[in-house]
């Protein structure tokens, strides 16, 4: 017992460092950040306590469910297209096919890349003059749906939403495959000896076996579609009046440009209670899948 309590301070001055880092980085801000949206405040003058104003105007501003619903699109589109498609190409380099380890390189050079060049590389594929998606359309014959991808009101969000879902694919490749290279090859064996073919072996004994890592995808994949900002800001600046604007877009024009304060902090707790709501749904959903 003693020789246990004697380590007490060595795991107490190796937690330390990590308690302070977080409470004064994290914690501290988030209670700052929740005081701060009951407030109506400039930045300069004296903070007035408004209580709940600032949710309530939140609530009725149509320019905010604008941006929230685009914010939403985005999610949903990630959802289904980065996990899925990310899961696909794991699975086909996990497959050991010859010359399929350089792919790995190439999927997931796009993540390391900022996204700023992304988005610049993309406002010049959606150019209407000199842009290639225009020049395949004519190339392959379908001219007459080439468009100014970026003016077009209604290609004009799901345009920006391109670069954002293509960029991060490589990140679930990356995730998905370290979690296919920890399977024991003996249940994929088993399956197989018992007449599974790779379909069913595919969804009967991988899936099961990587859904903790398929959990973790999907819990990143939605953060990350709510703290979307980079490609939009560069490509359109979230215009026209809205239309292509994501909600960090928005706290960012009514904080820095506006300088109300005290409303952005309130649009703040709100997408972050959001947030952990849709990722403590996301956690339950696959406890329930797994049975626990």
């Amino acid at each position: 017992m003693n020789n246990k309590y004697k380590k007490v301070p060595v795991c107490i001055g190796f937690l330390l460092p990590v308690f302070l880092i977080y409470t004064i980085f994290l914690f501290v801000p988030l209670v700052q950040s929740a005081y701060y949206s009951l407030t109506s405040w400039n930045g300069v003058t004296e903070k007035v306590f408004v209580g709940l104003d600032n949710f309530k105007a939140l609530f009725s501003n149509s320019d905010y469910w604008i941006t929230f619903w685009n914010t939403i699109k985005l999610v949903v589109i990630s959802l289904c297209i980065q996990i899925p498609v990310g899961l696909l190409l794991a699975y086909l380099l996990y497959s050991k096919i010859k010359g399929m380890k350089i792919f790995r390189t190439i999927f997931f050079l796009p993540v390391v890349i900022a996204p700023v060049a992304i988005s610049l590389m993309f406002s010049l594929f959606y150019n209407s003059e000199i842009g290639i998606f225009n020049k395949v359309l004519e190339a392959i014959g379908l001219g007459r749906f080439a468009t100014n991808w970026l003016s077009n009101i209604h290609t004009l969000l799901y345009a920006v939403m391109v670069p954002q879902v293509w960029q991060y694919i490589g990140l679930y490749v990356t995730i998905f495959l370290g979690a296919l290279q920890s399977m024991t090859e003996e249940l994929s064996e088993s399956a197989q000896i018992d007449g599974a073919n790779r379909t069913q072996t595919f969804f009967h004994v991988v899936l099961p076996e990587i859904a903790n890592f398929t959990n973790i995808c999907v819990i990143l994949c939605v953060t990350g579609s709510l703290k979307a900002f980079e490609h939009s800001w560069i490509m359109t600046g979230g215009g026209p009046n809205g239309a292509s604007s994501v909600i960090l877009q928005y706290i960012y024009k009514i904080g820095m440009e506006q300088g109300s304060y005290g409303y952005a902090m309130a649009l703040t707790v709100f997408i972050t209670v959001f947030s952990a709501v849709l990722s403590v749904i996301s956690q339950l959903l696959m406890n329930r899948e797994k049975g626990e």
